[in-house]
């Protein structure tokens, strides 16, 4: 399956230094855009009440958001782990959210407002930097 712009051949590989690339640049597109959308919560004091349905309306801003899906290319956006049971199995959505998760296949949004909470500042592959 071609999942990235090459020579114009349809049936050509994907270029895995463009695909590495581009997911770099999406990941930090939306980063700086949950980032913001975070701290306008924080300071309309929705912060102390940061939930499950909240964590979920910041992630669906944010992958809606016109500018971040023209700047980023569709299947880019698609490979973002998105919030739910696949990728946070076992996880209560109704409850409280543990902000104690460390793996680096979490959602992004998840990870994103983490490290904007706790003051965790990680590394691209999602480890705890030292």
């Amino acid at each position: 399956m071609n999942l990235a712009p090459n020579d114009g051949h349809p049936d050509s590989e994907l270029d895995p230094v463009w695909y590495a690339h581009a997911l770099e640049r999406a990941t930090e597109d939306f980063q700086r855009i949950a980032t913001l959308l975070t701290e306008r919560y924080i300071g309309a004091g929705l912060a102390q009440a940061l939930s499950w349905p909240l964590l979920l309306e910041i992630e669906e801003q944010a992958f809606s958001d016109l500018a971040f899906l023209s700047r980023n290319d569709p299947v880019i956006v698609g490979a973002l782990p998105r919030i739910g049971p696949a990728t946070m199995p076992g996880v209560n959505f109704s409850g409280l959210i543990d902000w104690s998760r460390t793996d680096p296949s979490l959602p992004i949004v998840y990870r994103c407002v983490r490290e904007h909470l706790v003051g965790v500042h990680t590394s691209g592959n999602g480890q705890e930097a030292t």
